[in-house]
């Protein structure tokens, strides 16, 4: 089936600002917490994204294909969610080549850091729904 692909607008950005930033951050804030030691534990809270910080991009889909290209300006973070069992995303570059091999074993969340900034699009092979979102650092 492919893949209904919807890149960011007004109503989007009001939908699924709690679903997709709120569980990474969630998840990442309780594992700061869990730091005994004060200077690496406050390390890791200065790392995290503010959880409202407004994503830059999104897209969202169900199963497999490939979003539009977008352009990363900074180092951004790359923040996806998966639903279903199977979730592999190739991050590939202006000219096809692959970055980064993302997945998520299972229903969850995960992230990767851009580091250099060009064009870039995803593709996506999902066995459900998946969300992606690009947020500056």
């Amino acid at each position: 089936m492919p893949a209904r692909l919807v890149i960011a607008g007004c109503a989007l950005l009001a939908t699924f600002a709690g679903a997709a930033s709120g569980a990474p951050f969630a998840k990442a804030f309780q594992n700061c917490r869990s730091i005994e030691d004060d200077g690496t534990r406050l390390a890791c809270f200065e790392a995290l994204p503010a959880p409202n910080a407004e994503p830059e991009l999104r897209f969202s889909g169900a199963g497999s294909g490939q979003t539009p290209f977008f352009q990363v300006r900074t180092r951004s973070r790359l923040v996806f969610s998966s639903d279903d069992a199977i979730f592999v995303a190739y991050l590939l570059d202006r000219h096809g080549a692959v970055v980064q091999n993302l997945h998520q074993a299972g229903a969850g969340d995960g992230e990767f850091v851009i580091d250099r900034p060009g064009r870039y699009r995803l593709q996506v092979n999902a066995s459900g729904g998946w969300r992606v979102e690009l947020q500056e650092l």
